[in-house]
């Protein structure tokens, strides 16, 4: 059985607990701040728990740190006594936090990786992107197998994190905000609130479900027809600036992820 310690027992770390606990592959030890977090993972799914990030560190061989990117740093120093043995690693979910600055809280040569997820891993649907430094990469299937458990898991360079972040981890809050507005527009024609909220989550889910299988383009092409409604849809919100909005928000996005690497 694997041990696995989580520092932070919030969004992220907290969908880990739930899924990895209903596994029964590891040993979890889950350390936060927050009595009731740790009280309601306890108790709910019986794992150990603990107010100490150190201890959490000493009865893991791989510890994840699900924290804010301005916690990290405490939380690595804290660890970094229990992280001598050759035989444990340290993975970070923090946006901006490269593996540099995670390397000078650890003693020398410490295998560390970094993964960022986004919140659809509460419902297990989430998608991550995942490196590793060279001590790291023998690590790297046992964590893709962790993170497997609340989504999609894929290997991409680190100098490509900050883009990635801004596409995917921020991702989700761009849907709800399209989503808000088709239904903010469907009740300005008349439809009411609660029939254009259901028309629009069920429209969004069923397309994720399609862009599985084909692309988005075939997609596009299949519902739009020549001098049709969505025809016109697509002439009015490209003259609006849609796309290039889209745009300029994940390149804004991605030059803030790198800002706070600085």
């Amino acid at each position: 059985m694997k041990r696995v310690g989580i520092i932070g027992a919030g969004k992220i770390g907290g969908s880990l607990i739930s899924r990895l606990s209903a596994s029964g592959d590891f040993d979890l030890t889950v350390s936060d701040i927050h009595e009731a977090q740790l009280k309601l993972f306890a108790e709910g799914y019986g794992v150990r728990t603990t107010h100490s990030n150190r201890e959490a560190a000493e009865e893991s061989d791989l510890l994840i740190v699900a924290v804010k990117p301005w916690d990290v740093g405490a939380a690595l120093d804290e660890v970094s006594p229990a992280m001598e043995s050759e035989e444990k690693a340290v993975v970070s979910v923090a946006a901006g936090v490269p593996i540099k600055a995670i390397e000078r809280r650890l003693p020398a040569g410490a295998a560390v990786l970094r993964v960022m997820p986004n919140v659809c891993a509460a419902v297990g649907l989430g998608s991550a992107v995942v490196a590793a430094n060279e001590p790291g990469e023998a690590y790297l299937r046992m964590v893709v197998g962790i993170f497997r458990h609340v989504g999609d898991v894929i290997e991409l360079p680190e100098r490509l994190f900050d883009a990635a972040t801004a596409l995917h981890g921020s991702g989700p809050a761009y849907v709800a905000l399209f989503a808000d507005a088709l239904i903010q527009a469907g009740v300005r024609e008349g439809i009411p609130r609660d029939v254009a909220r259901r028309l629009v989550n069920e429209t969004i889910g069923g397309t994720a479900v399609l862009l599985k299988e084909r692309s988005a383009h075939q997609i596009r092409d299949e519902v739009m027809t020549p001098g049709g409604t969505t025809a016109a849809a697509f002439v009015a919100m490209e003259k609006a600036g849609f796309v290039a909005a889209v745009y300029d928000g994940i390149e804004a996005a991605t030059e803030q992820s790198r800002r706070l690497a600085e």
